[in-house]
């Protein structure tokens, strides 16, 4: 992967308000792919105790978003075109693990998936069209 484009991705996890609001930290990026971990606080559960769908969602949205980012040119943005997700299990646990990975890169959209664990069980995966813009100032 190249050396600048990793840096400016981790810059970019740094200084990204939201992800630092959901307590997302980055252990593993890689050209095409990246993981993470969150830890679930009582703000992203739900009056049962099980993590919130969008909570979820608004993870797989970064993890995918940012596993795109990693096959993006240094004078180009993603953003989010399209997301689909699926919900396979209640999310019960302390932390979340999330797996992003481009299915298919192009120059105008990225393609990528997201798996999210908690506890070893998946509890949810997404898939997302994300499209290479000009940053905006």
């Amino acid at each position: 992967m190249d050396t600048q484009i990793k840096e400016r991705l981790i810059q970019r996890v740094r200084t990204n308000p939201y992800v630092n609001f959901l307590g997302i930290e980055f252990t593993f990026i890689e050209e095409g792919v990246v993981e993470a971990r969150m830890q679930l606080k009582d703000e992203h559960k739900q009056y049962s105790g099980v993590s919130h769908g969008g909570v979820l969602a608004a993870l797989a949205d970064t993890i995918a978003g940012f596993a795109a980012y990693t096959l993006t040119p240094l004078d180009r943005d993603v953003l989010t075109a399209e997301m689909k997700i699926s919900f396979l299990r209640a999310a019960w646990g302390k932390e979340l693990i999330a797996r992003g990975y481009v299915i298919k890169p192009g120059r105008k959209v990225h393609f990528s998936e997201c798996e999210i664990y908690c506890d070893d069980k998946m509890v949810a995966k997404a898939s997302g069209a994300f499209c290479v813009v000009e940053p905006q100032v």
